[in-house]
Parts: structure tokens; sequence; C-alpha cells
């Protein structure tokens, strides 16, 4: 058993047998410095750099020109940072949806960077590499290990993620690491959760199971996240309409 565990770890760092697909290239080599030559010299700018590198190349090896091919590519060469870029992209841009509909509404109300920058920096560090390992374990778990028929497989995948630890999980941590970063404290960020976690999740299973039930059967797995992400436009103007600046939130800044 011991062993199995130890594997399955290596794995899900991107090992070469590894059972998530797109996982390949080792996480630590995307976030620790490279060596130049036998010295032991490293490059500078341990994440971008190696970002970078990657995306000279990532059209050539797919193949093809202009974004598309491009962004392929960098799906394949640098999966983790390529889904955490999207993210922070297209969850940011939710909640400014979000802070310009209420600006539309209640004349006086003035765009929120800081806000705008908490939404971005969860979908950059916490949503996409979270969600990443979500949908790949999800394809190894069901497909893999538990041999599901292709028909049940989204039906399977549905449950699971609906029911058992992301959907509940996420929806619990989107609102207490936004109370976090807003500095209402831990208390107060505990509180936030239980009095948001439930609404979220009524709202959540209106949308959700059947927007996966087509992306678990339509998607590919590459692709699965960016396709949660574009829906996930209108879910982040749900949350950040959620976790904008009213009267409660006000009383909650006030803890320290």
């Amino acid at each position: 058993m011991a062993v199995s565990l130890r594997l399955l770890g290596r794995d899900m760092l991107g090992c070469r047998r590894s059972p998530f697909p797109g996982t390949r290239q080792p996480v630590r080599l995307l976030f620790q410095s490279q060596k130049t030559n036998g010295t032991g010299n490293a490059r500078h700018g341990r994440f971008w750099q190696s970002w970078r590198r990657m995306s000279d190349t990532a059209g050539k090896a797919e193949g093809g020109k202009g974004f598309l091919a491009w962004y392929n590519g960098m799906l394949q060469k640098a999966p983790i940072p390529t889904k955490a870029i999207t993210s922070g992209i297209l969850f940011g841009a939710g909640d400014a949806i979000a802070q310009v509909f209420k600006m539309q509404k209640e004349k006086g109300t003035a765009f929120d960077p800081p806000r705008f920058l908490r939404a971005a920096a969860f979908g950059f560090f916490f949503l996409g590499p979270l969600a990443h390992f979500h949908f790949n374990f999800l394809e190894y778990l069901v497909v893999r290990r538990l041999a599901v028929s292709a028909a049940m497989m989204p039906f399977v995948k549905v449950g699971i993620e609906q029911f058992t630890y992301w959907s509940p999980g996420i929806n619990a941590f989107y609102h207490f690491i936004i109370g976090a970063m807003e500095g209402i404290g831990f208390t107060a960020s505990v509180d936030r959760v239980k009095e948001r976690w439930l609404p979220t999740m009524k709202v959540n299973y209106m949308i959700w199971p059947a927007v996966q039930l087509l992306n678990f059967k339509l998607v590919p797995i590459a692709h699965q996240l960016n396709f949660v992400l574009v829906v996930s436009l209108g879910w982040a103007v749900y949350l950040s309409s959620l976790s904008g600046h009213g009267p409660k939130a006000a009383e909650e800044k006030k803890e320290t």
C-alpha cells in the first residue's frame, strides 16, 4: 500500500508513467530553476522563464500557427501554469463584469481594483492548479481504475464531482480564501462560509450538473477546465456578487 501511494503521488507530479493525461512535465520543473550546464548554474525567473521557454516552441509542437495551436501546445508543455493563467484571467473578468453590473445598478459605485485582483488571484493560485488535478484525477479514477463504460462515464464523474469532495469543497474554499484576502480574520472568514455556502450550493446544483454532463461527454480532458472557465464567467459574476461590499461585508472588515 505504501509503495502504491508513493507511486501515485509521483504520478500526480507528472512523472513519465503518470495515469493523469497532460501532466508529463514534472511540476518541479515548472517552479524550480533549471541548470544551464554541468556546473550547476541556474537560470533566473523560475516560473516565468520556464513558461516562456516552453511558450516559444508550443505552436511549432502542434504543427500549426495561430493562437489556438499555440495554446494547445502550451497545454501539453506546461499544463498547470497555462491553466492557472487562463483561470486567473477569466475569473478576474467575471468579477469585473459583476462590478460593472453593480456600477450600472447603483449610481456612485466605483470600480474596486483590489476586489478584482482578489478574484484573479483566486483563479490563478487556487482554482486553475486545483482543477487541473481534479479533472485528471476523475479521469484516472472513473475511466482507468473503475473502468466505467463510456455511456455511464459522464454521469459517474458528475456524481463524484458534485456530491463528494469537489463542488462542496471548492465553494467553501472560495468564500474562505476571499475573506482571508480581504483581511477580515479567520473567524469572520469561517462565518462567511457558514452564511454563504448553502445558498451557493443551491445555485450550483441548478447549473453545474447539466454543464458538466456536456463537458465530460463532449470535451477532451485537456480542455475541460477551459470549458468550465468559460461558463464560469457567469458563475464568477454570481460568486463576486456574494462577495461584494455590502453592509455585511463592512461589518466583517471590522474584525482584526
